[in-house]
């Protein structure tokens, strides 16, 4: 199968420069990019029973909170009712927003361009595809430092998303697993700082959230896989929910790994943590945590003016930054996403319990008391 090599190439430095996929391979690509994500499918499936418990639980709590009845429709609908109002919500979905706001936050690069517009600091990016790998390649090697991979449209919970990609090979396998999920890709520069999600409800902060790269800790016996494998285990069979996702060994697994000179076969001594991704999606309850007190007014400020400005009712709004307790510019705070119906659930399983904020009955007592988001019988 010939490759074609690329005519802008030569402007490269060597270890930069790639070939295109053929024709025949752009075609392979394009009609098999679910197979490689197969194994997570199937992982995350058997987690649906676990998610669905957590949120049927949820919401019965928090209807009991607010004085309101609650039915299950046949559709799967929670329907929940106080007085001559109803609310509808299904797991973390409540009637504030519309589905175009849904799907339009759900593309990553528009939603950057929004933000940019409004002068808030982003992550330098491109967008490409696998027929574009140069332009990949040109910003890899423009940044000169890892960089990350992911799909610019239609995917949530870090699915394709790939990090510490520093040369061609790398980036190549993080486009096809990208692509696997959106055929429009972005690159991004990797930034330095933690993850906080910021919880928005009709403008105003009510939590906010350090999220904290998945772990897994070795006995000193049991190879990395092995445990994972047994993580997951826990997270399934556990009388007490601490994630509703699965550790998946991918290509983000991989790279972090290997970052730190392991492999998935690795044995890990005795007590020793060890990061199996440096994304966030798939942690668990223990590296969750609570920080609404740490926020600095700036920043409080401006998430709220996003979301207001943009006509989102419930957002989570995701930053990065190194101090989340300093000014914009001094705490380094840069603007990654915009979630409309952001998962509730990172708010509850959290490192500290005692110190929930219990957001889902606020929610629906903000629904009920200004009537936004009901239906009145």
């Amino acid at each position: 199968m010939r490759d074609l090599q690329l005519s802008r190439s030569q402007h490269l430095p060597q270890q930069f420069q790639l070939k295109l996929p053929s024709s025949a391979m752009r075609v392979w690509l394009r009609n098999h990019r679910r197979i490689t994500d197969v194994w997570g499918i199937l992982e995350r499936r058997r987690f649906q029973v676990i998610r669905k418990r957590f949120y049927d639980q949820l919401w019965r709590d928090a209807a009991r909170d607010v004085g309101a009845e609650i039915a299950t429709l046949p559709n799967g609908l929670k329907q929940i009712s106080r007085g001559c109002l109803q609310t509808f919500v299904n797991q973390s979905d409540i009637m504030l927003d519309s589905a175009i706001v849904s799907r339009l936050l759900l593309n990553k690069a528009v939603v950057f361009e929004l933000l940019a517009a409004k002068g808030l600091r982003i992550p330098q990016r491109r967008r490409f595809d696998i027929d574009s790998l140069e332009r990949a390649a040109t910003f890899l090697s423009e940044v000169g430092g890892p960089v990350v991979v992911k799909p610019a449209d239609g995917t949530g919970c870090g699915h394709g998303v790939t990090t510490r990609i520093i040369d061609l090979d790398g980036l190549k396998k993080a486009a096809r697993h990208a692509a696997a999920f959106n055929p429009e890709l972005l690159v991004e520069e990797q930034l330095a700082g933690a993850s906080y999600r910021l919880l928005y409800l009709d403008g105003m902060l009510i939590d906010a959230v350090r999220r904290d790269s998945p772990v897994v800790t070795g006995d000193g016996r049991s190879s990395l896989r092995q445990l994972v494998s047994a993580e997951n285990e826990r997270r399934r069979a556990g009388e007490t929910i601490t994630a509703l996702s699965p550790l998946i060994i991918d290509l983000e697994c991989r790279n972090t790994l290997a970052a730190a000179g392991l492999s998935s076969a690795t044995i890990p001594a005795a007590g020793l943590e060890v990061m199996v991704k440096l994304a966030v999606n798939e942690n668990g309850a223990a590296q969750n945590h609570l920080v609404l007190e740490e926020v600095h007014p700036e920043i409080i400020e401006t998430g709220s003016r996003i979301v207001r400005d943009f006509g989102i009712g419930f957002a989570g709004l995701d930053v990065t930054a190194t101090d989340i307790s300093q000014p914009l510019s001094e705490g380094n705070v840069i603007f990654n996403e915009i979630n409309a119906g952001p998962g509730i659930h990172h708010h509850y399983l959290v490192s500290d319990q005692k110190r929930i904020a219990h957001v889902a009955p606020r929610i629906l007592e903000h629904l009920f008391s200004t009537r936004r988001g009901t239906i009145q019988i």
